[in-house]
């Protein structure tokens, strides 16, 4: 088995793009990291690029040393762990950036074992014989709106409090990442796809579905699913970022 990634990190509308994304992709297995600095909190974009960047790292370092255990679930959990520490340490070195934090999303791979790991509102989706198997849950007011019963899981895009989140990753109280286990092996056509809340809230589910089983590449399918979402953004839309990636033979 191979995968394959396409990935875009956009700036949207907004004056800044505090979105950062990074991947490595080998024969024997991948990590791949979705990241969004909250817009509202300075120097954000400084959070997510520590903490794409020293998760890739973590991982490459300790597959070298062992390539079984670097697909641990404790060993993913590290991963951000060590990242959130990265991110701490930088703000205390640099006051202006002390209120930065960041979501995170993170695929973590051997194509036997399969790890999905999460902070906030950066999603990963799982699909399987061309239908979503599995998405993570956000860390949001309006997820815990849908579990409560009072909105459908869709809503969530127009939901007043869609952009309050409960869990992040840099801030002063820590909590470790909801962490998703998939033990069986990959199989040609599984796909994945990270991506921030500015891509999502405009490309609904069903969509994925369509664009990945009308595509023979991760390119030709994110770029579909990139122009849905230019078709609807308005002026000031959100940063946006996404990797896609299908599993070949």
């Amino acid at each position: 088995m191979k995968i394959l990634t396409s990935a875009i990190c956009k700036q949207g509308g907004r004056e800044y793009n505090q979105d950062y994304l990074d991947q490595t992709v080998a024969d024997d297995g991948a990590c791949l990291v979705v990241c969004d600095g909250l817009g509202s909190y300075y120097g954000s974009e400084v959070a997510s690029r520590i903490c794409a960047t020293n998760i890739i790292e973590t991982y490459n370092r300790i597959k070298q040393i062992d390539a079984e255990r670097a697909v641990r679930p404790e060993f993913c959990q590290s991963y951000v762990q060590t990242a959130h520490n990265r991110v701490v340490d930088e703000k205390e070195k640099n006051p202006k950036i002390k209120s930065s934090c960041t979501t995170v999303a993170c695929v973590v791979t051997d194509f036997n074992t399969t790890v999905m790991s999460h902070i906030g509102d950066t999603r990963v989706y799982f699909f399987k014989g061309g239908k979503l198997h599995y998405q993570t849950k956000d860390h949001s007011l309006s997820q815990i709106a849908v579990e409560m019963g009072q909105i459908p899981l869709r809503d969530i895009r127009s939901h007043k409090d869609q952009n309050k989140l409960t869990r992040v990753l840099g801030s002063d109280y820590y909590i470790p990442p909801d962490c998703d286990i998939y033990k069986s092996p990959l199989l040609a056509g599984d796909a994945f796809i990270l991506c921030t809340d500015g891509f999502w809230e405009y490309v609904y589910e069903e969509e994925m579905e369509q664009d990945l089983l009308s595509s023979v590449t991760p390119d030709e399918a994110l770029a579909k699913m990139e122009q849905r979402l230019l078709a609807r953004v308005t002026k000031y839309n959100d940063n946006y970022s996404a990797i896609v990636a299908m599993i070949r033979e």
